[in-house]
């Protein structure tokens, strides 16, 4: 009698349990880049904004795996939301990674994770060191060309700032020395200022509806006094 072989279906984790930054200024990062990246995409439905997730390349083999800090990929639905990247259900690998190097990621980022993003075709490699501690410069951006990464030269306006210049993205990655660390932020050159934080949104937001609430009352009182 011929034995029947059941294929079992491959299981692709979701999560490592691990935490998702080794320091707070890492997770602040990348929670503003997240979050900046998808506001600031918002209006199309062909960008996908993720991070933190593991990103599966060979089919079968759920051993070969990274977990970029942050990704962006064009062409692809925002919708529906992804709790992994399988390279080959979508297609493509992400077309901008930005990894936060740090202490127990800085040799994997210069080494192994360049070299399989360079050969999965990621245009766009970007590093950013929030300590400042472990790349020569805060922030250094690797664009693909002729199937291998050049470095982009990195603006340097003054003694405390680091600009990057993403070309897909059509944004700046800043990094700025202040007197209690080294803050991350996106600059929307069009529109000319750097893209606010969701808390910094709401502040405004308050702030607004406070003048708003003012110059009604201001009205009123003019209103008043007028009859």
């Amino acid at each position: 009698m011929a034995t029947v072989q059941i294929q079992r279906p491959v299981h692709y984790p979701e999560s490592d349990g691990k935490p998702m930054a080794e320091t707070p200024e890492h997770l602040e990062a990348m929670l503003y880049l997240i979050d900046a990246l998808k506001r600031y995409f918002a209006a199309r439905d062909d960008v996908y904004v993720a991070g933190n997730q593991f990103l599966y390349w060979v089919e079968g083999n759920p051993s070969q795996r990274v977990a970029p800090d942050v990704y962006v990929a064009f062409g692809v639905p925002k919708r529906p939301w992804r709790a992994t990247w399988k390279v080959w259900e979508i297609g493509k690998a992400p077309d901008v990674i930005i990894e936060l190097t740090s202490r127990s990621t800085a040799g994997e980022d210069l080494d192994r994770k360049y070299r399989l993003y360079q050969r999965l075709g990621v245009k766009e490699y970007i590093l950013i060191d929030v300590r400042r501690e472990y790349l020569i410069e805060p922030v250094i951006l690797h664009r693909l060309a002729g199937g291998a990464y050049q470095q982009i030269p990195t603006a340097h306006p003054g003694d405390r700032e680091w600009r990057a210049r993403s070309e897909l993205l059509g944004l700046e990655v800043v990094v700025r020395a202040e007197d209690d660390g080294y803050l991350v932020r996106l600059y929307d050159p069009v529109r000319g200022r750097i893209i606010p934080t969701a808390v910094e949104l709401e502040e405004r937001a308050t702030e607004m509806e406070t003048r708003l609430r003012e110059l009604e009352a201001k009205l009123r009182q003019r209103e008043e006094s007028a009859e």
